[in-house]
């Protein structure tokens, strides 16, 4: 069999992500994915995700954040399909906590438009919302939805247009990273392929398909409830906004009807740790009473009857930061990993940082965050 230029290994966002840039580049990819591809057992479902400039993590974000914003609409424009849609969104908490205060400073530092709003501005403008006095908030009207599995199935579709080999359904066992100009090889339960480089987005198998680094990486289990609101007219796309709320030492998020017939409500971290073989993929009474319990006391009319849960799985950095760099002895296989439940945005971003380090070893865009020195450090 031929060798290929960059195997992918995963098929999730991430992966497909680097098979569409490495596709576009002109390079020969293999990607390989384990199940079929827009599967729920990982990362990459639930029919939508927030894209938002006001990057409360880290200023650092927002330069990788723009460029996924331009390469999204480069997608819709090859593939025809609507990806992206710009709704804004509203930070509410404490003006002393970490999410106002990290959001307004990525505002300052990239001098991205945005509104402060207290309180009450906040109930005026959106009387969905039910937010204590103490609360402030920030608006920044650049923020949108992303269709998860239309994204994923749209690169994709780009890929294998532009001449990607995509192996779904095909699990990879080991990864040789072979030695001088003999290239590496990686074998699955189906057959042994051979390649210059490997990119690995194997999201919460990650530890497992590369074992011998002990990536400090652990997985949790989140939920995700789809609730019919008491007066749906209230959350319509166009009337409600996206949010993230800070509130307890919580945060919560949600989304106006998109995709589902439905409001999105979900809890940012703190799930139960996991093993991606094992969790309990099952939406359960425990979940759906955290989500009602924080819609009953902050978007009370949101708080009707369920119509759908969902698991998805985060696979966390000690610091939530990712993981985009190269083996630290093997450079022909680069590392996608740790993207710490915020990571969905980037992928075209991640995409294109993955097709360099693979091809070239390095890359110009501003990675140096997500090293995996600094672990070491």
């Amino acid at each position: 069999m031929k060798r290929t230029d960059v195997i992918v290994i995963g098929g999730g966002a991430m992966g497909c992500a680097t098979a569409w840039q490495l596709a576009r580049r002109g390079a020969s990819v293999r990607l390989i994915e384990q199940y079929a591809i827009g599967h729920e057992l990982g990362s990459s479902h639930g029919y939508s995700r927030i894209i938002r400039r006001a990057y409360f993590e880290h200023p650092d974000y927002v330069p990788l954040v723009d460029r996924a914003y331009e390469l999204w609409r480069e997608l819709e424009s090859a593939t025809g399909e609507t990806l992206l849609k710009i709704t804004g969104i509203v930070e509410m908490g404490s003006p002393e906590g970490p999410l106002l205060k990290g959001s307004g400073l990525s505002c300052r530092e990239h001098r991205i438009p945005h509104e402060i709003l207290s309180a009450a501005q906040i109930r005026k403008r959106f009387p969905q919302f039910e937010v204590p006095l103490w609360m402030s908030g920030i608006w920044q009207k650049d923020a949108g939805i992303l269709a998860v599995e239309r994204c994923l199935l749209a690169m994709r579709s780009e890929a294998k247009k532009l001449g990607a080999e995509i192996n779904e359904e095909e699990e990879v066992l080991s990864i040789d990273p072979g030695r001088g100009k003999c290239g590496m090889s990686v074998r699955t339960r189906r057959g042994t392929y051979s390649a210059n480089a490997a990119v690995v987005c194997a999201g919460p198998w990650t530890v497992r398909m590369l074992s011998e680094l002990n990536l400090p990486l652990i997985v949790t289990r989140q939920a995700m409830g789809f609730y019919k609101p008491l007066k749906r007219e209230l959350f319509e796309l166009g009337t409600f906004p996206l949010f993230l709320m800070e509130v307890g030492g919580h945060n919560f998020y949600g989304f106006p009807f998109f995709g589902i017939d439905a409001m999105k409500v979900a809890h940012h971290h703190g799930g139960q740790i996991v093993s991606a073989d094992t969790v309990d993929r099952n939406f359960n009474r425990e979940d759906d009473t955290l989500l009602r319990e924080y819609l009953e006391s902050y978007i009370p009319q949101a708080a009707g009857p369920l119509t759908l849960g969902k698991v998805c799985l985060y696979t966390c950095t000690p610091d939530m930061d990712f993981i985009l760099d190269l083996h630290p002895r093997h450079k022909n296989i680069a590392i996608a990993a740790g993207f710490s439940g915020h990571g969905f945005k980037f992928a075209t971003t991640v995409g294109e940082v993955m097709a360099d380090l693979a091809t070239r070893g390095k890359t110009d865009l501003p990675v140096r965050r997500f090293t995996l020195g600094r672990f070491a450090r």
